[in-house]
């Protein structure tokens, strides 16, 4: 893991050999292409200079990995981390449930 690196998901071993084949695929970067499917919705232009997960992190298959250039994988990256901050957040101040003993029933 690179120096600095907040990776929860270790890479595999020959990683930088799937970088160099996804980067020769993709020399352009991918950035809002569906890569799954198939068909690209945009592509930025700008050179793919690093690589991107489209899938789940721990999946390292070339049909779920895509090139992309640095500030969109910056991007992409920090909507991830600010949404998995969200959700820990609404997590922890979630409200506490009245016991079922202290609950007044609405009269009817």
């Amino acid at each position: 893991m690179p120096l600095g690196s907040r990776r929860t998901v270790p890479l595999p071993a020959g990683w930088g050999a799937i970088c160099r084949t996804i980067l020769v695929r993709d020399p352009y970067c991918r950035y809002g292409a569906c890569g799954i499917d198939g068909e690209p919705v945009m592509e930025c232009g700008a050179a793919s200079t690093e690589v991107d997960h489209i899938g789940a992190a721990w999946d390292h298959r070339p049909e779920v990995l895509r090139g992309i250039c640095s500030p969109h994988h910056l991007k992409r990256s920090s909507a991830q981390g600010n949404a998995a901050r969200s959700l820990l957040r609404s997590l922890r101040y979630r409200p506490l449930e009245k016991h079922p003993g202290f609950r007044r029933e609405s009269p009817t």
